[in-house]
């Protein structure tokens, strides 16, 4: 099958409750304007001038029917422009530097930026805020102005067995549910999940997935 099927039967597979992101890092432009065609709606970039291309080959009308995520490691020095190319959410934030300067840009743009908080569930991993600190990280935020925290994020470790991952996906929900009572409001997105451990991921209350090597296999 190709990327249109992939995408439509994927698509067809899953709940209305529940977003599917594809992660495009190696996807052509020519499948990228596939996977619109088949219906899918969200675009998750790892790299700011990978975002850059495909804003400048995608038609103002196939733009017209995506958003774009940033879903890789954001460097502070390359927010003001993700920004400024319109990114539904900025689903890395793992530090409070970079929560700050996005809120500082959004301030000067007149931006409220959309945010997801990245949950360290794999220690071996660079990125992502301890289970142990994301109260107080969370609170942190409250105080900035142009951020608007609209749920979490989570990579465990890669395993093949993905059901592996079952303690690691758990343990994310049971931080979302805290998270939220802690806000005090129900926030809107759980993302974790990729293409070999979607569907442990959404039995354990992810509703939102990012796919990549799946769509174009």
């Amino acid at each position: 099958m190709g990327v249109y099927e992939n995408a439509k039967n994927i698509l067809a597979e899953l709940p209305p409750s529940v977003t599917l992101v594809a992660a495009v890092k190696y996807a052509t432009p020519e499948q990228i304007k596939e996977l619109i065609s088949a219906g899918i709606t969200e675009l998750g970039f790892n790299t700011y001038q990978h975002m850059l291309e495909v804003k400048n080959v995608l038609s103002e009308e196939l733009l017209s029917k995506v958003n774009f995520h940033f879903i890789g490691h954001l460097q502070s020095n390359k927010v003001r422009k993700v920004m400024k190319l319109g990114v539904r959410l900025i689903q890395s934030v793992d530090s409070y530097k970079l929560a700050r300067k996005i809120s500082l840009v959004g301030v000067e743009e007149g931006i409220l930026q959309g945010v997801l908080v990245q949950v360290k569930t794999d220690e071996s991993k660079d990125y992502g805020v301890l289970p142990s600190e994301l109260e107080d990280f969370l609170l942190l935020l409250k105080d900035l102005k142009s951020i608007s925290v609209q749920g979490l994020m989570t990579i465990p470790p890669f395993d093949y067995n993905a059901e592996h991952n079952r303690k690691y996906f758990a343990l994310t929900r049971n931080l979302f549910e805290k998270a939220c009572a802690l806000l005090g409001r129900r926030l809107e997105y759980l993302s974790m999940g990729m293409s070999d451990d979607y569907k442990i991921a959404l039995e354990e209350g992810a509703n939102m997935i990012r796919l990549g090597r799946i769509l174009y296999k």
